[in-house]
């Protein structure tokens, strides 16, 4: 790709956005890179002066290209061994400890999106997200304007109802993400305990390659001992085991690797200071792009 090509650098330009857009989507990393890829494709295919905004006709493409994906893929995930979890996804950008923690990639929205049709869940990411007016969702979608607005209003209520919005910021979140991870460590009840909610779950994805637990736990006390139980297991922790913090998914997670590959990347869900969920990617074919 040349970047001196206008065609090519208008591409370049927005590719981070269409990422973004194809991720959120998905939910996953290489088909994100795939619907993007293919947008590529096409995009080297079309006339440069037939297109008026490059951007709007780009997000056009890989919107649509990811409504047929997901058809297919909600069927692969209604078939997936365990519980299913979005791959963890990495962003190229800073973040400040004082900022707040970006929600519209986090792992508990994305499951909550898993529970809209294809259509309601692009139209709520092209407007509530990326600030799509009803009008352009409706060429996006090929749909009546009015039938766009109702949709996205009634994604909107739902999304709402189950992942109500808590404020936490970088460094919130990554100060209880520390003293979890000391806690676990220590393997005591007590100070596990009060740093979860009531209703707190642990959701664990193996997919069947790696060991994880496979329905959600929930309840504080029986996530607490589940972590008291595997700090308490001999072995647990070696010398060939290493952990990193770092960002994906919009928040603070720590990744947890043995003889430089990555095994585990834990992220939290917090709510008014306290863990509401705990989340344990280990399906090693969604760690890939943490051993990078």
């Amino acid at each position: 790709m040349h970047l001196t090509d206008p065609h090519a650098a208008a591409f370049e330009a927005n590719r981070s956005l269409l990422t973004g857009v194809a991720y959120r989507m998905l939910g996953s990393v290489s088909d994100a890179e795939d619907m993007v890829q293919e947008a590529w494709l096409r995009w080297t295919r079309s006339d440069p002066a037939a297109v008026e905004t490059p951007r709007s006709w780009l997000v056009t493409v890989v919107s649509r290209l990811c409504l047929d994906r997901l058809k297919s893929a909600r069927v692969q995930r209604e078939h997936y061994y365990g519980t299913w979890l979005p791959e963890p996804f990495l962003e190229q950008k800073t973040t400040s400890p004082t900022v707040q923690v970006d929600e519209s990639v986090s792992i508990a929205l994305l499951l909550v999106l898993e529970k809209l049709s294809p259509v309601e869940r692009a139209g709520f990411l092209l407007h509530e997200v990326f600030g799509h007016t009803f009008e352009e969702i409706a060429e996006i979608l090929d749909k009546p304007a009015a039938n766009c607005r109702k949709l996205v209003s009634r994604a909107r209520q739902r999304v709402r109802a189950e992942k109500p919005r808590f404020a936490t910021t970088n460094s919130e979140h990554e100060e209880l993400l520390t003293r979890f991870l000391e806690a676990c460590r220590l393997g005591e009840m007590e100070p596990l305990m009060a740093l979860l909610e009531e209703s707190a779950s642990l959701y664990s994805d193996g997919g069947g390659k790696a060991q994880a637990v496979p329905t959600v736990l929930s309840g504080r006390e029986k996530v607490a001992r589940f972590f008291v139980n595997i700090a308490r297991t001999p072995g647990a922790a070696t010398a060939k085991s290493t952990m990193r913090f770092t960002t994906f998914n919009g928040a603070p997670g720590a990744i947890i690797s043995v003889e430089g590959r990555a095994v585990t990347a834990l992220s939290l869900e917090i709510h008014d200071g306290k863990i509401a969920a705990i989340f344990a990617h280990r399906n090693p074919d969604k760690l890939r792009s943490l051993n990078s």
